[in-house]
């Protein structure tokens, strides 16, 4: 899909990014050549643009901030960033691509697919070192009653480390173990760009559907899946692997669909401009029937005069089925014209959860700053007036007009009194360990300086983390310091530190809008 932002000529970048527009060839440039023409300076993207120069990785030395020898060591690949490890960096030596404006055609899909290859074999690596740091989590987990957190904290350190939800580092860690240590000729074939980590992964969750009974059928399988896995896309893979793993596999279908309702769910995940998706993991025929019900009631409101499009009337047939307090009759009736203007009944106030919605005062007086919905972030005005004014089940929290600061009240003991408690969930809006999203309605509130030791029952000194971060605190896995309100210092076992701010409060709108 071709950008919104794309230039006139075709680059897919605006005039000015990373030179003059005469540099880019956006007006009056003689060496611009036709578009489809490649050379030296490739004068479309301009001599200093972003197709114009060589690239280079360089791999860091130390905690100095510079990098191995090699073209462009110390500018263009080391990070500077702190090390938490004394000795030098295990990963060695330098990378470079030459100008990309340079390359034609077929050059230019060479380096494509051998860029494919380095990311597989980067990717294979990050195997190998994730397993190792499991490896090592586990030999210094301690007695065998603390054994349990090995993982916790795998995770934990991983998730932090590559500023990843810690689910996706168990994930990471997970596939890794099995990789290095079942399933070798897969890990072979990612190594030498054989396959992507895509493949790779698909390859471990297709193999590892068969039970371990006979180890020369599950190694056979594999070795089927690794051919089969080199040849396609993940997704017609995996259509191709479910029908070979049902020819092998030792139990009925009916057994193991059994085991997979077990694992149902439905799952929220935001998106922008007040926008979310909504998914479920379903047995198939309730998740066929379900559409087939909503496609049903959605065609049966097209006509003439309904404007909205039919995967719109979907939509709008599910929320209105599954927001609603009761029958609304708007789908039985085909009333096409709703009360609300996102096509939904006015029944929209039956959904009954606890969350928090914080809303500007000038806002809720008819202002244009937008307000805040705890776990999904900005709301228009009109939702941010409505939720405060109409849903009970909704806890309405006001900001200064001004300066946007919440209210709260510090206490004087352990027991963290009902204002305060919704003054620090508002203000942390999730569990405050690196990365962790866990919404901070279900987390606990933790004292970052222990009680016993003299920590106050105060804004500046309490934290929501969830359940599992509060254990591992507590445990001394991990350890935290909040040296203003909201600003948390995390350290974790390896000794690594991370910083994290709440998000701003909701404030007015500027005057000027941004340039863009």
């Amino acid at each position: 899909m071709k950008s919104p932002n794309a230039s006139s000529t075709g680059t897919g970048f605006l005039p000015g990014f990373g030179s003059d527009p005469a540099a880019d060839g956006v007006a009056g440039d003689a060496s611009a050549g036709a578009p489809g023409e490649a050379g030296p300076g490739s004068a479309r993207y301009g001599a200093d643009g972003p197709l114009g120069g060589e690239a280079f990785w360089v791999a860091p030395v130390g905690n100095t901030g510079l990098s191995t020898g090699g073209p462009g060591a110390g500018a263009g690949g080391s990070s500077g960033r702190e090390r938490s490890s004394e000795g030098p960096p295990a990963l060695t030596g330098w990378l470079g691509l030459t100008p990309v404006g340079e390359l034609d055609h077929s050059e230019a899909v060479d380096a494509l697919k051998d860029l494919a290859e380095l990311r597989s074999w980067a990717d294979a690596q990050e195997v190998k070192v994730v397993t190792r740091i499991a490896d090592l989590t586990a030999e210094s987990a301690g007695p065998a009653g603390r054994l349990g957190y090995a993982r916790m904290v795998t995770e934990s350190e991983i998730g932090a480390a590559l500023r990843v939800p810690e689910r996706s580092a168990g994930s990471l860690i997970e596939h890794s173990e099995l990789l290095t240590r079942h399933y070798r000729l897969a890990l072979a074939a990612l190594e030498g760009g054989k396959l992507s980590k895509r493949h790779a992964w698909a390859v471990v969750e297709e193999a590892t559907g068969i039970p371990d009974l006979v180890p020369a059928v599950t190694a056979a399988f594999e070795q089927r899946l690794v051919g089969m896995a080199g040849k396609t896309t993940v997704t017609r893979f995996c259509y191709q692997a479910r029908r070979l793993r049902e020819r092998l596999h030792p139990e009925s279908i009916s057994v193991r669909h059994a085991k997979a309702v077990q694992g149902r769910l439905v799952q929220l995940t935001p998106q922008r401009d007040g926008m979310a998706w909504l998914e479920a993991y379903l047995p198939v025929d309730q998740a066929a029937g379900i559409f087939h019900r909503v496609d049903t009631a959605a065609r049966a409101l097209q006509g003439p005069d309904e404007p909205r499009t039919l995967t719109q009337l979907r939509a709008d047939v599910l929320a209105d089925v599954l927001t609603s307090a009761g029958a609304t009759g708007h789908i039985a009736d085909g009333d096409s014209n709703p009360t609300e203007p996102n096509g939904s009944s006015a029944s929209y106030w039956g959904v009954q959860a606890k969350v928090f919605v914080t809303v500007p005062v000038m806002t809720l007086l008819g202002g244009d700053a937008p307000g805040e919905l705890e776990g999904y972030g900005p709301i228009d005005p009109e939702t941010a007036r409505r939720l405060a004014g109409h849903a009970p089940s909704f806890t309405r929290i006001l900001t200064h007009p001004f300066t946007g600061a919440r209210l709260g009240a510090d206490a004087t003991t352990y027991r963290v009194p009902k204002d305060l408690q919704d003054a620090v969930r508002v203000r942390d809006r999730t569990c405050r360990h690196p990365g962790c999203n866990r919404l901070a309605v279900f987390c606990e509130l933790d004292h970052t300086k222990p009680w016993s030791q003299g920590g106050k029952t105060g804004y500046g000194n309490l934290a929501a983390l969830c359940k599992r971060h509060h254990k591992l605190k507590s445990e001394g896995y991990w350890h935290y310091r909040q040296p203003e309100p909201g600003l948390i210092i995390a350290i974790s076992p390896a000794g690594e530190t991370y910083l994290t701010r709440p998000d701003p409060p909701p404030a007015p709108l500027p005057e000027t809008p941004p340039p863009f």
